[in-house]
Formats: structure tokens, sequence, C-alpha cells
């Protein structure tokens, strides 16, 4: 359980520092690019928030889900930084962020892969 409220802590602390970068784009990107950024930082929390809940056959499902949507803001956050919206030494500090919770949730999901085996 510490695992997972690390994790939570680690992700609220990412989000938050996504949220601010994004309230900096230019215009024209913070109401396309941005807005998505938002919406998908939020969508995260939440899948975070699911699996923490959810029953333990569910939970890998959950986490699997965010394995792909974080990938996919990753994915976002490099369009950003290549539209010169988020600066290159912000851009590794997210990233680094980024890994260490995909680290930590794939941790939680051989976890919940281990028990489920049992």
């Amino acid at each position: 359980m510490a695992q997972e409220l690390q994790v939570l802590q680690d992700y609220y602390d990412l989000s938050l520092l996504l949220l601010k970068r994004v309230q900096q784009f230019p215009r024209n990107i913070r109401h396309g690019l941005g807005r998505s950024i938002e919406f998908r930082t939020e969508h995260l929390l939440a899948l975070l928030l699911r699996a923490k809940f959810s029953a333990r056959p569910e939970k890998f499902a959950v986490l699997k889900e965010f394995n792909l949507e974080l990938e996919i803001l990753r994915f976002q956050i490099r369009q950003a930084v290549d539209l010169k919206a988020i600066p290159h030494q912000s851009h590794f500090a997210l990233i680094e962020k980024m890994q260490k919770i995909g680290q930590q949730v794939g941790g939680w999901m051989n976890s919940v892969s281990e028990d489920h085996r049992k």
C-alpha cells in the first residue's frame, strides 16, 4: 500500500508541474495541445485512484491503461517541446518524473499479477 501512496504523491507532483507549464503555453498552443495535456493529466490521476480502490482482478487492467495514457502524455510533452512551448530543461525534469512513476506502476502491476497467480 505504501508504494501506491507514493506513486499517487509523485503523480500529483508531476501533474502540478504540468498544469503550471500549460498555463505558460502560447495561446495558440494552449487551447489545443494544452487542453489535451490537461485532460490527459486529470484522466491519469483518475486511473490511479481507480486502481487504488479497485478489486484485485481489475487493478491490472486499470494500471495497463494508465501506462498507455502515460506514454501518450509523454509524446504530447515531446510535441510541446518541439513547438517550443516547454523548455528543454523542463522537458528532462518532466520525463525523469514520468519514468519514475512508470517504474512504480510497473512494480504495482507485477505485485498485482503475482497476487493474481497465487
